[in-house]
């Protein structure tokens, strides 16, 4: 038990944590804005906001388009670099000066330069809170409304960014503040690959709290911190916060890294989970980004960790070999993001502890291989 006990004791205080979430309703809110004033939430740059392996961005959401201002208007959900002609993507309402009603998801791509995906909710029709999921795999963009594939294009390449902040509930700065959002936006993600319609569908009622693997998840209580991930934000001008989204479940995610990283030509390869490790969870899976893309890729599950990692060929192992399920192979995207579908069955036991490290084939990995972090797991109900 000696080799298992560390990696596990962060397991269990993951589990508390779980259960910690569950009694801090009370604490959750989201941030209202108005398009009459200035007001948004700015997250410094950094290079997770723009990840080269896909993306998600997702929220929870209400616009008053009966009370948008006269003239041009564009208010933001989210947008990368507010400079005109440098944004990587955005997420918006096209209301231009016809007060339209029609969500644009707008991704600066490598291969495809700007390429969009839209949809047209109708006056009235963002009111009542609507979730609203945005993706990019390399290959298509995806709009989708309450877990519901609404809009899609083609388009190819990789995100192409150029620095500069992040914003939640504004745009640019010019003739501010016609880009400012008109309405509430709650439980704000970004997930460093394309999420699924299942695995938005599974998690999009929950208010997720410290998932791992470059996951930002920015919810919105009362300030712009980023409870996963590195990039917090700062809340500047009119921005004042207000009840939640109603009916979302806090959900701590339950597990932690372990282990570090061999890196390969794209560098270290992060691990997370597309969705979380309910029992009976059919569409659940483990992600790896950053790997090599059209190399071969491979999972590795057991239910153990080693204390001290083996290294074989120039790579370290940290789960446990003795007690491994097998090793499976993944799909690898375009842009690098490998995927190991891992439904869970029912009738597991409640709290079994699952751990998983990624395999790769890589010719800038030592002997041509690379190896992710580890990533530990517990199933709950």
């Amino acid at each position: 038990m000696s080799r298992h006990h560390a990696p596990f004791r962060r397991l269990a205080a993951a589990s508390l944590l779980l259960a910690f979430a569950g009694t801090a309703t009370a604490f959750q809110q989201s941030a209202t804005f108005s398009n009459a004033v200035d007001g948004y939430i700015e997250v410094p740059f950094d290079a997770s906001v723009v990840p080269h392996s896909g993306i998600t961005i997702e929220a929870w959401v209400t616009y008053d388009d009966a009370t948008i201002g006269a003239g041009y208007q564009y208010p933001t959900i989210v947008r990368q670099n507010p400079n005109a002609g440098q944004e990587a993507y955005i997420l918006r309402v096209e209301a231009g000066n016809t007060n339209g009603t029609e969500i644009r998801w707008l991704v600066n791509t490598e291969g495809s330069g700007y390429v969009d995906a839209k949809w047209n909710f109708g006056p009235g029709g963002l009111l009542n809170w609507t979730h609203i999921a945005a993706t990019y795999d390399g290959t298509a963009l995806k709009l989708y409304a309450n877990g519901n594939l609404v809009g899609s294009s083609f388009a190819s390449g990789a995100i192409k960014g150029s620095g500069d902040v992040f914003r939640i509930g504004k745009g640019s700065d010019i003739a501010s503040p016609i880009e400012v959002w008109n309405g509430s936006i709650d439980e704000v993600r970004l997930w460093p690959f394309a999420r699924t319609q299942a695995e938005i569908a599974a998690t999009m009622n929950d208010s997720l709290f410290t998932v791992p693997g470059g996951v930002s998840t920015w919810g919105l209580d009362g300030n712009g911190l980023d409870s996963s991930g590195p990039n917090m934000g700062t809340v500047s001008g009119s921005v004042t916060f207000t009840p939640p989204a109603p009916g979302l479940i806090p959900q701590t995610f339950p597990g932690a890294p372990f282990g570090a990283s061999t890196a390969g030509c794209l560098g270290p390869i992060q691990l997370t989970a597309g969705s979380l490790p309910h029992l009976g969870n059919a569409a659940f899976s483990m992600v790896a980004h950053s790997v090599d893309p059209g190399q071969n890729v491979f999972g590795y599950v057991t239910f153990g960790v080693l204390a001290s990692p083996l290294n074989i060929l120039g790579i370290d192992i940290y789960v446990d070999p003795l007690t491994a399920l097998g090793l499976f192979p993944t799909t690898v995207g375009s842009l690098g993001d490998a995927r190991l579908d891992l439904a869970i069955p029912a009738g597991l036991p409640l709290g079994l502890q699952a751990t998983v490290q990624f395999i790769a084939f890589d010719p800038c990995g030592p002997q041509g291989l690379t190896a992710s972090e580890g990533l530990g797991l517990l199933l709950i109900p």
